[in-house]
């Protein structure tokens, strides 16, 4: 699973919104803002180096330039809120150079008057002045509950994305923080601090993280071994691929399909490793 430019939000620019059942999707990063709720069942999901299972009634929030994805667990329901900056210029200055601490609203009174309004904003019609109200009371609510941190450096959003596109095109290759720093032409030093000061994460970690998650969503066919998820997804190793499994995920592939409802019997035992 690739984490890719979201070129058809940008190119679209406008207030989006749509339900689904059983939504799977794609590490993905855009400037516009991503409501995502959880209306039944449980959804996994992440948001830059942040990983949680939510519940109905609750939501995540992704910020300009957020890498997040989905995946449903077992069965869901869940809609999005897309709202492009020229819509919330104020709050989009009010989270320049800010990341959310918490990217998730599980306060179920709070993400109820989200959707209240959410609901309200789809009844507008033409009355963008309307809709533009409903859309700042929503992200008031929201700021209330993201605790929003200074980034260390000012954020130059083209580098950023320049940087995930290309950890992201590149993964499945022998791509570190080396070989990205000589591709950009930086010192590793300065191009590792960089990275980790926009999106809180390490460089090395969210490519193990990409990884992982090319490697969840093969696993979820439940038709491949784990030997070919793990080099599929660009780990040099299956037993690198468990180690880092282990560490993000605190148990084994084949633990994990069982919790998710998947038979891990199909491709996992025969490449089963002790620890």
């Amino acid at each position: 699973m690739q984490a890719i430019f979201g070129l058809t939000r940008e190119q679209h620019n406008r207030l989006y919104f749509d339900e689904y059942t059983n939504d799977s999707g794609i590490l993905h990063f855009h400037s516009p803002i991503e409501l995502y709720f959880v209306d039944g069942g449980e959804m996994e999901v992440f948001v830059n180096d942040k990983r949680r299972i939510l519940r109905a009634g609750e939501m995540s929030v992704a910020l300009s330039f957020d890498a997040h994805a989905y995946a449903t667990v077992g069965t869901s329901r869940s809609s999005v809120l897309i709202i492009p900056s020229y819509m919330c210029e104020e709050f989009s200055q009010a989270i320049r150079h800010k990341r959310a601490v918490t990217p998730f609203i599980c306060d179920k009174e709070a993400v109820k008057s989200i959707k209240d309004c959410f609901s309200k904003i789809k009844e507008c019609g033409e009355n963008s002045i309307k809709m533009r109200g409903y859309i700042y009371v929503i992200l008031g609510i929201v700021m209330e509950h993201i605790n929003l941190e200074s980034i260390d450096e000012p954020l130059d959003s083209k580098l950023s994305s320049r940087l995930l596109f290309y950890i992201n095109e590149n993964y499945k290759s022998n791509v570190t923080l080396a070989t990205v720093s000589q591709a950009f032409g930086y010192t590793p030093e300065h191009l590792s601090r960089y990275f980790k000061s926009c999106f809180k994460i390490g460089i090395n970690r969210y490519i193990t993280m990409v990884r992982l998650k090319n490697a969840l969503e093969l696993m979820h066919e439940g038709r491949h071994t784990v030997l070919f998820c793990a080099m599929e997804s660009g780990f040099n190793s299956v037993r690198t691929f468990y180690r880092a499994f282990a560490e993000e995920f605190h148990c084994s592939p084949s633990e994990y399909l069982k919790s998710v409802g998947i038979d891990a019997e199909k491709g996992l035992s025969h490449f089963e490793i002790s620890e």
